[in-house]
């Protein structure tokens, strides 16, 4: 799995729902997770299926 970049893969919980789509695309493409947050603390992570799939 590639290294998260924290500027890019660290999104509130806020922004994913005002942008789901893009974000949504963002972890089809880099194949890099996605860590949401809500109140500055990490709630979950958005995988690619294929990632997910091979835990």
């Amino acid at each position: 799995m590639p290294r998260i970049k924290p500027s890019e893969d660290v999104q509130p919980l806020s922004a994913f729902r005002a942008n789901a789509a893009g974000f949504l695309d963002q972890v089809r493409e880099t194949k890099r997770p996605l860590v949401l947050t809500q109140h500055g603390k990490s709630a979950a992570v958005l995988l690619e299926v294929g990632q997910y799939e091979a835990l």
